[in-house]
């Protein structure tokens, strides 16, 4: 069994480098002077990343589904759906997700 002390020392060492690792890009790339110096790589990924971790995700929550037993998959897919709508009528990432993981959990506790 573990003890505290040791459960404490690996909580505090992974805390530790998880905020090194977010900050060393800042540290490393430091502030451009003006935006005609940011590289036009990093401006492009910045713009693409989003969209492209989305598609992970997504992909990520279907890549298992079954959709041949009950419930055939339709609390993910009806709250895939209703989160693609919501962010393309509002264009709003939080409400978006937010709506749709509401959504997913209501459909699995309590209708499916």
């Amino acid at each position: 069994m573990i003890s505290d002390l040791h459960a404490f020392a690996v909580i505090a060492v992974i805390s530790v480098v998880t905020i090194a690792l977010r900050v060393a890009p800042f540290f490393v790339l430091g502030k451009p002077d003006s935006d005609s110096q940011v590289n036009g790589y990093l401006r492009y990924i910045g713009e693409k990343m989003p969209t492209g971790v989305m598609v992970l995700l997504v992909a990520y929550t279907i890549k298992d589904l079954n959709v041949t037993v009950y419930p055939y998959g339709l609390p993910t897919l009806v709250s895939l759906v209703v989160a693609a709508v919501l962010y393309w009528k509002t264009d709003n990432s939080l409400l978006s997700i937010g709506g749709g993981v509401a959504l997913y959990m209501t459909l699995v506790n309590g209708v499916v």
